[in-house]
């Protein structure tokens, strides 16, 4: 049987893994208690002091000494509780497993002028009295680990571990707007986040323009998924910029994440990652916090039905937004030093055979008239903003993907080879080649064993005749090989469309005629989502007059 202070700092150490434990458990009391304010204040990475104060609810003595007890909670009153949990966490629980490995005070007030003041170090009340306090709760945590210095061990520097509890804080304010949140470090202010709608709370947490965020929104039945996501250029080389809550919990999710990478794929440069600040609205009774002992994580009773409806909603927001981007002019080069230059400007005709000057006009650009083509591989094009520059290979990756999607279900799609090309495929890529025998002959590709590790080739997408099939091939292989498990086999046939789409296009580097070039603008304007390649790579950015006369100094 073990000793009761050994229990209680084993069940802390499920709980309380860091400084950020433990602001992260304060915060959701502080929320729990319908605060409207919450104060963080932080000394040393928490190592020295964390204080937490609130203007919320307050407790009466009775209830400031049960708080600290274990297994004291007004939150659960039975077993059917656990499966229809609406709160953040459990007062009763959280605070006497901070309290079995710190000093821990509690100053508490239901607002009628009386509060209650409570101590404790190791896991033992040591005293408790009355005192003056305004109404709400203030905890204040020392000498975290004191007595579990095994603990402090594994931990990083102070920096690091005050960078994490102001991650923790950023979380909570993405998905409480209407709460005003201060972070106080080692004496100075570091984060003021006043109340604010959730557009502006979301670009202020995210660090982005509010005109940069598309408004997510989708309601199906009892779930509702809203919230926010980054445009493009608000993209980051990580996934801190991801935030999440479900039922206001802020939460970390695999599913969720790949189901915004999976609904940008397309708009979002390969190894970046959008942003987003998004809210999941679901029945309890669909939702498990309890899988993880700090309710980091959650799971759901039908994952591959929200995966594909958060999916949806992103890229349903994304694709109603015009998303050309824009340069940004550099107002810290001096007037001495040059502008790069990329490469001459070619027109290829003489002026007698030169197309006719009137505008490209299509639904999703701006009117656009070519002028010609810098280094083989960028279209310039006047808009009546500005200057357009376009990719010519992302434009007609583009392109070929949206013309193959067309074709999808259509004798058309596939391009049988009059004769089949041999493909030796290692050991691994046979056995993919095997496995998705199925989505392969989906999107076109009818492979036939030929011979141990050797298969024939018999039909290609048609955008692909003239494309080198064999990498080609490969490649759709290594795209597989590396699909999540949540995809769908017509989704993995669409990502194997963008493939081919990218190994036909027009290269960088390759001359193209102005007739050419004005058929590829053409085309793009008329495409779904122009603004970017498969790979989510812009087609075009744009610099304004504004932008120009501050390159040419003339602003």
């Amino acid at each position: 049987m073990l000793e009761s202070w050994l229990a209680s700092r084993i069940a802390a150490g499920e709980v309380v893994e860091r400084p950020a434990s433990v602001v992260k458990e304060l915060v959701e009391n502080s929320l729990d208690a319908r605060a409207g304010s919450v104060e963080v204040e932080i000394e040393r990475g928490g190592f020295d002091l964390i204080r937490v104060r609130d203007d919320g609810e307050g407790m009466d003595r009775e209830d400031a000494l049960l708080a600290l007890r274990r297994f004291a909670t007004s939150k659960v009153s039975s077993p059917e509780d656990l499966n229809r949990i609406i709160t953040l966490g459990f007062r009763g629980e959280a605070l006497p497993s901070i309290a079995a490995v710190s000093h821990l005070e509690l100053v508490t007030s239901t607002g009628n002028g009386e509060g209650t003041r409570v101590r404790a170090e190791g896991g033992e009340i040591v005293s408790s009295e009355p005192v003056g306090a305004p109404k709400g709760t203030t905890v204040t945590v020392k000498r975290l680990f004191y007595n579990t210095p095994a603990r402090r061990k594994f931990l990083r520097s102070a920096a690091r571990e005050a960078a994490l509890c102001l991650e923790v804080v950023e979380r909570f304010a993405a998905a409480w707007p209407e709460v005003r949140f201060r972070v106080i470090r080692d004496g100075r202010e570091v984060l003021t986040l006043p109340p604010a709608p959730p557009r502006e709370r979301a670009a202020r947490v995210l660090g982005v323009k509010p005109d940069q965020l598309a408004e997510v929104d989708l309601e199906d039945g009892r779930v509702r998924i809203a919230g926010f996501v980054g445009v493009p250029e608000a993209a980051l080389a990580s996934r801190r910029g991801q935030h999440f809550s479900v039922n206001r919990r802020p939460v970390r999710s695999s599913l969720l994440s790949r189901a915004v990478e999976e609904g940008t794929r397309t708009l979002i440069f390969t190894g970046q990652y959008p942003v987003c600040v998004l809210s999941l609205h679901l029945p309890p009774e669909f939702v498990d916090p309890n899988v993880h002992p700090r309710k980091l994580e959650v799971r759901f009773a039908d994952e591959q039905a929200l995966f594909g409806k958060v999916m949806q909603a992103v890229s349903d927001a994304l694709r109603s937004r015009t998303l050309i981007r824009t340069t940004r002019p550099d107002l810290t080069r001096s007037p001495s030093t040059p502008l790069p230059v990329a490469g001459q400007l070619q027109v290829m005709e003489s002026p007698a055979e030169v197309v006719p000057p009137s505008e490209i006009l299509t639904a999703k650009l701006p009117p656009l008239r070519v002028l010609g083509q810098v280094a083989n591989t960028y279209i310039v094009a006047a808009s009546p903003d500005g200057l357009v520059l376009v990719d010519q290979h992302a434009a007609h990756e583009r392109v070929l993907f949206e013309r193959l999607s067309k074709l999808r279900g259509r004798e058309e799609y596939v391009q049988i080879l009059l004769v089949p090309i041999p493909l030796d495929l290692p050991p691994a890529e046979a056995e993919i080649a095997e496995r998705m025998k199925d989505v392969l002959h989906d999107a076109g590709f009818i492979l036939s064993g030929f011979g141990e590790g050797t298969y024939l080739l018999r039909s290609v997408p048609s955008i692909a005749a003239r494309a080198p099939l064999v990498s080609l091939v490969r490649a759709c292989l290594a795209e597989l090989a590396s699909a999540g498990s949540m995809q769908s086999p017509t989704e993995l046939a669409m990502r194997l469309a963008g493939i081919a789409a990218c190994h036909s296009a027009v290269r960088a580097g390759a001359p193209l005629t102005m007739k050419e070039m004005v058929a590829l603008l053409q085309e793009l304007g008329t495409c779904e989502d122009p603004y970017t390649c498969f790979h989510g790579r812009p087609t075009l950015v744009s610099a304004d007059v504004n932008t120009l006369e501050n390159w040419f100094l003339r602003a």
